[in-house]
């Protein structure tokens, strides 16, 4: 368990394979509460977050604080992680125990391709966090203004188009 999560976490696609065709449990948690998956997606081993999915890895799974290995991608503005996890069923509104999401975690980053990405697979642009915090928020904090006009215009489309 822990090499493929240290293998993971450090790009080791050989190690990674070996601990697969062992059948090295691929959901196992390590002392941290990381699993493989939530490792490769943190530090961006496209290849090998690919490799864990096609074998099982659970992208739902959360550490203790309920961070997911999409937060992990939207955090760091590595879409191609993010549509993986998503085409493998991520939860686009999951939350934190602290109430984050990945889109807000993307706005904050200032990610527009992967705010792009949650809004079109159906990441709740209203959703709060424990602050009453949204992704608008987020995005305004941290100087996002690219991010800040387009989810603006988001809002006011749906407002238009009948939404709330």
């Amino acid at each position: 368990m822990m090499d493929l999560i240290w293998a993971a976490r450090n790009g080791d696609r050989s190690t990674v394979e070996a601990c697969i065709s062992q059948g090295v449990a691929i959901n196992a948690l390590n002392a941290e509460g990381f699993t493989a998956l939530m490792a490769a997606a943190e530090t961006g081993c496209d290849e090998i977050v690919q490799r864990l999915l096609e074998n099982g890895a659970d992208p739902n799974l959360t550490d203790e604080d309920g961070w997911t290995p999409l937060m992990s991608a939207a955090a760091s503005g590595n879409g191609a992680i993010a549509s993986m996890l998503l085409d493998h069923g991520a939860d686009v509104n999951a939350q934190t125990r602290f109430g984050l999401t990945a889109l807000m975690t993307a706005a904050a980053s200032g990610s527009m391709e992967i705010v792009q990405e949650l809004l079109n697979r159906g990441a709740d642009l209203d959703a709060r966090d424990d602050n009453s915090w949204t992704a608008l928020v987020w995005a305004a904090e941290e100087g996002q203004t690219e991010i800040v006009q387009f989810l603006k215009q988001v809002r006011a489309e749906g407002r238009a188009n009948g939404g709330c």
